[in-house]
C-alpha cells in the first residue's frame, strides 16, 4: 500500500468511531452522539476457498438499535480510468459484503473514501448481482469534505482536520489547511498528534509536503519532538529488520539452498523478528529452501 493509500485508512484506524462521521458525509442519517462504541474487526474475510480476502479496515459501530459492521476500502485514481479502477473490485466487494454479513449477522455498510471526485462517484453505484439483488457502496470524495482553515472551526476534530489535509492538501487552500493542522495538532495528546502528523507527512508528495514541513519549522509545537523521535525509533527497527533479513538470505546462499523468488520476496518484507529468527534457525539445518519456508 502506499503512503496516500495508508493515510485515507488512518483516519477511520486511528477513531473508528469516527466511521459514523464519515458515514453522514457519505450521506448516510447516522447520529454520533448515539455511538455507544466502535472498534476495528479482523482485516481478514476468510472464504470458503484456499485464500484470504484482504479488506483495508473493517470497523464494528454499536448504535441503540443494535451493531454496524463497515468495512472501509481507500481508492485513488493514480491516473487510472476511474469506471475501469472501480469495475475491477466490483466483484470482490460483493463478495466481501456477503462474507461479512454471514460472519457478524448484522447490518452491513460499504464505505469507500477516495481523493478524487471521479473515483468516489463510480464507486457509489449500485452492484447489480441480479434480480432482486443489489450492494448499495456508500462513498466519500473531496467534494464531500469541506476544508478545513481555521483550528477554531466548530466542525473541526482530529479525524475532520486530517481528513480535509488528506483530500485538500495539494488543492487551492492548501496552504492554510496544513496550517490549521499543524496548529490543531497541537492541542491534542502529543503521541495521537505524532501518529497523524506522519501519516499524512507520509501520504503528502512533492510541493504540499514540502509546505507543511516550512509550516512545522515556523511554529515548532511540542509534538514535533514526538513524532521526530517516533522516526528515529522506526528507523532503529526497519535496520534491525533489513539485518535479519539478510541473515535469512546469507545462511541460504552460503549453504546453497537457493529460495525460490517468491520465498525471497517473503524473506525482504518480512516485518517479524520471531518469523525471521526461526527462519535463520532453521536455515542452518535444512536440507531445502522449502524445508525452511514450508
Amino acid at each position: 500500500m502506499t503512503g496516500q493509500h495508508e493515510g485515507i485508512l488512518d483516519v477511520a484506524r486511528f477513531d473508528p468511531a469516527y466511521v459514523v462521521q464519515l458515514l453522514r458525509l457519505a450521506g448516510m442519517a447516522y447520529d454520533p452522539a448515539q455511538l455507544c462504541s466502535a472498534g476495528g474487526v479482523s482485516e481478514n474475510a476468510n472464504r470458503r476457498v484456499p485464500f484470504e480476502r484482504r479488506i483495508d479496515f473493517v470497523a464494528r459501530l454499536v448504535l441503540p438499535e443494535g451493531p454496524l459492521i463497515v468495512p472501509v476500502e481507500a481508492h485513488r485514481r493514480n491516473k487510472q480510468n476511474p469506471a475501469k479502477l472501480i469495475e475491477r473490485v466490483r466483484p470482490r466487494w460483493a463478495a466481501d459484503f456477503g462474507v461479512l454479513y454471514e460472519m457478524h449477522r448484522c447490518p452491513v455498510i460499504l464505505l469507500v473514501i477516495s481523493d478524487c471526485d471521479e473515483v468516489a462517484a463510480e464507486a457509489r453505484k449500485p452492484i447489480d448481482l441480479g434480480p432482486g439483488s443489489t450492494v448499495r457502496p456508500v462513498s466519500v470524495g473531496p467534494s464531500q469534505v469541506r476544508p478545513i482553515t481555521d483550528p477554531d472551526d466548530p466542525a473541526a476534530d482530529a479525524g475532520s482536520v486530517m481528513l480535509s489535509a488528506l483530500l485538500h492538501g495539494s488543492g487551492p487552500n492548501r496552504e492554510a489547511v496544513l496550517t490549521t493542522l499543524n496548529d490543531f495538532l497541537s492541542r491534542i495528546k502529543e503521541e495521537e498528534a505524532s501518529r497523524r502528523l506522519y501519516a499524512v507527512l507520509k501520504a503528502l508528495q512533492g510541493e504540499p509536503a514540502k509546505i507543511l514541513e516550512t509550516i512545522m519549522a515556523k511554529t515548532p509545537y511540542k509534538y514535533h519532538s514526538v513524532w521526530a523521535d517516533s522516526l528515529r525509533d522506526e528507523g532503529r527497527e526497519e535496520g534491525e529488520l533489513v539485518e535479519a533479513r539478510e541473515a535469512v538470505l546469507d545462511i541460504l546462499a552460503a549453504r546453497s539452498l537457493e529460495p525460490t523468488a517468491e520465498q525471497r520476496e517473503l524473506v525482504k518484507t518480512c516485518t517479524d523478528h520471531d518469523r525471521l529468527r526461526s527462519w535463520r534457525r532453521t536455515a542452518i539445518v535444512a536440507a531445502s529452501s522449502d524445508e525452511v519456508f514450508g
